[in-house]
């Protein structure tokens, strides 16, 4: 109960807030001339829209061809019934200029906006039909796709919070999958902010991704970091931390109930984990650059990825600054501050002290190698290999050598016998012809 009445009071006072702002003007949604001509050629100028990619309370999305290129995209329709609400949508819309201007592999692009039959739509690029959510149904994901997938959301996320962006509702469902590589989705309409103005405008996320400050309407950048621990937490073990019968019970583990670790999250992850779902966003990880960093998966364009968290120990201090061994130089996001107005949650219980280590497990074998010790075991290799052919090709050599040698002497030894008698018949013959001179001359 205590849940619908914040719920009731925040409602009203978005009202409060709409009546001083001047009226959007609009015309009204007409989805039943839409179905009806959505099919039909140039409906939307230079896009033909094909079939059916999924939709949810917000809006339905379908697959498109652009006419002029052949190539794939999506067209989002958003669902606005509330007047005040397509208010807020057009004027997010506005701010669609801005959002394409993120380029980033682990983001859908946005292409462009407009409005048809009075329904908003952004048209993205096409990132596979294929989704987190889908790959889930059949439960936990193995521990290298898990951290594959993962760092990749962080990385795109992380591209939206170097510019100020929020996306408020991370969840499996807006993680496209397309072959081995992810992204991430529907950001088209979170609330543009500067670092001055860090709080929640509109839309609350799903229940179960969604941070404990945003019942309060306090949400920013760190309610995207929790989002993305209950995401990690599902990808190790197929289920979500905090279940329920209602979304009120669901919300309320999320505000005060302790997160529980089945044994298929090894524990560095438990430890990065609860650094990531703190109730307390003073306590939790305040940029995604510590946590890629905690995992040895720099998040910068450019940089490589190492997935290795048994070669070097890593760890979050507790005011969430990252305390690397080796001096790490790759710098994280630019801070974003809370807005003033904000006011301090209760804080929850204190983690232990060592709850954000991430120690190198003794009983557990790095599943990738980092660039000085692959470096090293190629060149043992490669002296390994090189004395085995050296040993193989010795003996082989000698042999060849002997028996090239041996012909050689088996075929002059002929012409040296020949040679030989050749000479000594020589001497023979001239000795001859010596002694018969010498006896004409005697018996002359």
């Amino acid at each position: 109960m205590e849940y619908a009445m914040e719920l009731g009071r925040e409602a009203g006072g978005s009202n409060e807030a709409n009546q001083g702002r001047d009226p959007v003007p609009f015309e009204s949604l007409n989805w039943e001339r839409f179905y009806q001509n959505y099919r039909k050629p140039g409906y939307i100028p230079g896009y033909e829209i094909g079939h059916k990619l999924g939709g949810g309370v917000f809006g339905i999305v379908y697959k498109a061809r652009k006419e002029s290129i052949g190539k794939a995209y999506a067209i989002k329709f958003l669902k606005i019934d509330d007047p005040s609400v397509k208010g807020q949508v057009v004027r997010e819309l506005e701010q669609v200029s801005l959002f394409a201007q993120v380029d980033h592999p682990n983001l859908v692009s946005i292409e462009d906006k407009g409005v048809v039959d009075g329904i908003p739509f952004i048209v993205m690029g096409y990132a596979g039909e294929d989704t987190l959510k889908d790959r889930l149904e059949d439960g936990a994901l193995c521990e290298e796709d898990a951290l594959s997938i993962f760092v990749q959301v962080c990385r795109g996320v992380q591209a939206l919070h170097d510019r100020s962006l929020i996306h408020f509702d991370l969840k499996p469902a807006n993680v496209f999958l397309k072959g081995d590589i992810a992204r991430v989705g529907d950001y088209g309409l979170s609330k543009l902010v500067s670092t001055s103005r860090m709080s929640l405008s509109f839309g609350r996320g799903t229940p179960y991704y969604m941070a404990p400050e945003m019942l309060e309407r306090r949400g920013d950048h760190r309610s995207d970091i929790y989002s993305l621990g209950v995401i990690f937490y599902e990808c190790l073990s197929g289920e979500v931390p905090f279940q329920g019968d209602s979304e009120w019970e669901v919300l309320r583990g999320h505000e005060k109930g302790a997160v529980r670790y089945p044994g298929s999250i090894p524990l560095p992850y438990r430890r990065i984990l609860d650094r990531m779902l703190e109730k307390d966003p003073e306590k939790r990880v305040q940029s995604l650059g510590e946590v890629l960093q905690a995992l040895r998966a720099p998040g910068r364009l450019g940089e490589s990825i190492i997935l290795d968290l048994a070669s070097r120990s890593s760890q979050v201090s507790p005011q969430g600054s990252a305390s690397r061994r080796n001096n790490e130089t790759t710098p994280p996001p630019p801070p974003m501050t809370r807005t003033a107005s904000s006011a301090p949650t209760a804080p929850s219980d204190p983690a232990p002290a060592n709850a954000a280590a991430l120690p190198s497990p003794g009983s557990r074998q790095s599943s990738t190698d980092s660039p000085q010790e692959l470096n090293q075991k190629v060149g043992v290799v490669s002296g390994l290999l090189r004395a085995l052919v050296i040993a193989l090709l010795l003996p082989i050599k000698v042999l060849g050598v002997g028996l090239l040698r041996g012909l050689q002497i088996t075929l002059r030894l002929p012409m040296m016998i020949l040679s030989f008698l050749g000479q000594v018949t020589l001497f023979a013959l001239a000795g001859f012809f010596i002694f018969l001179i010498i006896m004409l001359i005697l018996g002359a």
